[in-house]
């Protein structure tokens, strides 16, 4: 796709950079909708939930990740995308993608056993705990089940989009 626009995206994690390069486009999910970044969108700061992100590449792929929530920000102006486009832009208008998250993985490092796993664990654990609403220490337990479950269930859900077939049902 060579002269189509590209902005720099990065996604980053306390543990490591799991993407930074040239990208397309950027699709993620906030707590207002789901949102694509394109080169010359308008700056904004934002929260991203729990999603499959993708980044679409020039070359016409897409790198997929399980992101569990974190933030964005979105920056246009004069050499926004320094140091992720080529250099020969850092003095033009280009658009940078930052993503910020607590845990992602990037969608072909997901151990799909150890998922589903995780999710009947947590599904055991809140079947457990059905009904029962007896102290705070009850409540932190189901709410630990529930983000367990909410985790384990997009791990699926991104390994199943990634490699249909790759994750039973």
């Amino acid at each position: 796709m060579a002269g189509e626009a590209v902005l720099g995206a990065e996604l980053v994690t306390p543990e490591a950079a799991l993407f930074a390069g040239e990208a397309t486009a950027v699709i993620t999910a906030t707590s207002e909708g789901d949102l694509t970044i394109l080169p010359g969108h308008t700056a904004i700061v934002g929260d991203i939930v729990s999603s499959v992100v993708r980044i679409e590449l020039p070359d016409g792929t897409t790198e997929r990740f399980a992101v569990h929530g974190g933030f964005m920000q979105v920056a246009t102006g004069v050499g926004s995308a320094a140091g992720l486009l080529d250099p020969a832009t850092d003095g033009d208008r280009t658009t940078r993608v930052t993503l910020l998250a607590g845990i992602a993985e990037h969608v072909q490092s997901i151990d799909v056993t150890r998922a589903e796993a995780a999710r009947e664990v947590a599904q055991a654990r809140l079947a457990a705990t059905a009904g029962r609403d007896d102290d705070e220490d009850d409540r932190l337990g189901r709410e630990q089940a529930e983000a367990s479950l909410v985790r384990a269930t997009l791990r699926l859900q991104a390994a199943a989009e990634a490699a249909p077939g790759r994750v039973s049902a």
